[in-house]
């Protein structure tokens, strides 16, 4: 039986992956939530006399509506406690990773009878990051959990709007540049401090032992699990690159769009240059109490004067060495200037609705270049859907053999290898832009190929990414999905132009519809509805200045 929070937990993970699935529309106008919250943030940030960024939490409600929540935690740790005695190497990871927290003054010891109103207990567990090459375990504060009164920490806090770049807008810019270089910030999140009158709405309850008395703690920094904690840092970041913009250019602009969360990936044509930007950033970064490591390069001239146990571990890019990387969730070998798509065989026994909308969401393609083989997943998904079977029902024979049969396919998409520069380690002289649109009955999608001619004559013809769909339940004519499909294209190569700062690079778009191409010529008041609004939509993204 499945809780609760298994549903939770795969409904997030079904809204990233769809998220990730969409093109970027926004109009960049913030809400009156958000601006509220950015008057929040401006009005009560300042650095410390460390230099440290120190924040207050954005509330949109008074934390007086905040019931009691004692209880409710205690009962939660216990839980814990009970899990952690059971595993005793689980155990002994917790407790040294809370002695670290409390080590750095992230967190400091309180008195029950200190505790002052309002105040919020979060309950705590552990996340396993098996991957990872620094932190196996992360201790998670659940700010979600609700008091007497219904109302949690989360409900009162603003989200905050979304001020980073997408994440495949940092993977195309990452494929541009000749020398590149990855980091992330080390522990970036507990870097910044919490203003102190808001230190009790982050209080914990833990101890070692059950043969000790329960302690209470108040976290001191931005805490992972706060719905505000992504915001604060982001904002953070930039408000330091803009900080330093005059003296450090190069620095400050990759910190400002390089940057997904605490992960950076930047570079340039000129090493000369790539060695700058990095040098610039951590200067930078070091004026606010952050330190970037983990650092990994294409050249081993962007490693220098860097302390061993700052570089990704045990990663030589001047030998032969075939060791993989992973940034921001791709399989990236430096050596080679290589990368792959990972995907995880079969993860469940049992074939569901739930276990196959969780694999199908763990495909991780933020650029769309396996995207023939993902619409295959999504098209198995809408059938899944119509059959209206509970979560937890076995799938059907024949659905079951062929949703069996695609896992055992899919783990040969990590033998795909795709170059990371998009050039090739060569000098573009002409550069254009060609997208390429198509649609069946079944699925529609676009795709964008950047086309160069290099100083050297040849010419490179490069995947840069695409975009697919499955078709409405409601059956369309095939002309009707190839416009969709460029729409899709135009949406999408809007935005390709905007990353890579190619406005004035020549677009080409194709599409084998004879009347899709009548329609797109066409005045969209002479059509219904549906052909109408999607004509005038092309029209306005692909209208010449």
């Amino acid at each position: 039986m499945c809780s609760e929070a298994d549903d939770e937990a795969l409904d997030n993970i079904l809204t990233k992956f769809w998220q990730l699935e969409e093109i970027n529309q926004s109009d960049d106008k913030f809400t009156d939530a958000e601006k509220k919250c950015e008057e929040s943030f401006a009005q009560n940030t300042h650095h410390n006399h460390e230099g440290r960024f120190v924040v207050k939490l954005p509330f949109k409600e008074d934390t007086t509506v905040l019931g009691e929540s004692m209880q409710m935690s205690m009962n939660r740790f216990f839980s814990l406690e009970r899990r952690l005695l059971k595993n005793s190497e689980l155990k002994k990871v917790y407790v040294d990773f809370m002695r670290e927290y409390e080590h750095l003054g992230h967190m400091e010891k309180i008195n029950q009878d200190d505790i002052m109103h309002p105040h919020y207990i979060l309950p705590h567990h552990c996340v396993i990051k098996a991957d990872s090459t620094t932190t196996k375990l992360r201790v998670v504060f659940d700010a979600s959990a609700r008091t007497s009164t219904g109302v949690s920490l989360n409900d009162i806090m603003h989200n905050g709007p979304v001020v980073q770049n997408e994440l495949s807008s940092i993977l195309l810019r990452f494929r541009k540049p000749r020398f590149v270089f990855t980091t992330d910030i080390e522990k970036m999140y507990r870097q910044i401090l919490i203003d102190p009158r808001d230190e009790y709405l982050q209080t914990i309850i833990w101890r070692e032992s059950p043969e000790e008395n329960l302690c209470y703690y108040k976290l001191k920094t931005v805490t992972y699990g706060t719905r505000a904690a992504p915001y604060l840092v982001i904002k953070c970041l930039q408000i330091l690159a803009r900080e330093h913009a005059v003296k450090f250019l190069l620095g400050s602009a990759t910190l400002s769009k390089d940057f997904y969360v605490d992960d950076g990936l930047s570079g340039s044509d000129s090493i000369m240059e790539a060695i700058a930007t990095k040098d610039q950033l951590i200067k930078i970064l070091a004026t606010a109490g952050f330190k970037p490591r983990k650092w990994c390069a294409n050249n081993s001239q962007l490693l220098q004067g860097l302390a061993p146990e700052d570089q990704e571990v045990d990663l030589d890019v001047s030998s032969e060495s075939h060791k993989t990387v992973k940034t921001l969730g791709l399989i990236w070998l430096p050596k080679s200037d290589q990368f792959s798509i990972k995907t995880n065989g079969p993860t469940h026994s049992k074939i569901t609705k739930r276990t196959v909308s969780s694999e199908l969401a763990h495909i991780f393609d933020p650029l769309g270049l396996m995207a023939p083989v993902v619409v295959k997943a999504k098209i198995f998904v809408q059938k899944l859907w119509q059959l209206k079977l509970s979560w937890d029902e076995a799938l059907p024979a024949e659905m079951h053999t062929q949703w069996t049969h695609f896992r055992q396919s899919l783990c040969e998409v990590n033998n795909v290898k795709i170059p990371l520069h998009i050039f090739h380690h060569k000098q573009p002289r002409n550069t254009q832009i060609h997208v390429f649109t198509d649609a069946s009955e079944r699925a529609y999608g676009a795709a964008i190929y950047i086309r160069a001619e290099m100083t050297d004559r040849t010419i490179s013809v490069q995947l840069l990414c695409s975009k697919s769909r499955v078709a409405p339940l409601k059956t369309q004519t095939i002309p009707r999905l190839e416009l969709c499909a460029a729409l899709l294209g135009a949406q999408l190569v809007v935005k390709v132009r905007k990353d890579l700062e190619y406005e004035h690079h020549p677009i080409y778009m194709w599409t084998d519809s004879e009347i899709t191409l009548h329609w797109i010529n066409s005045e969209p008041s002479t059509f219904q509805t549906f052909v109408a609004h999607r004509i005038s939509k092309i029209q306005q993204l692909t209208l010449k200045e």
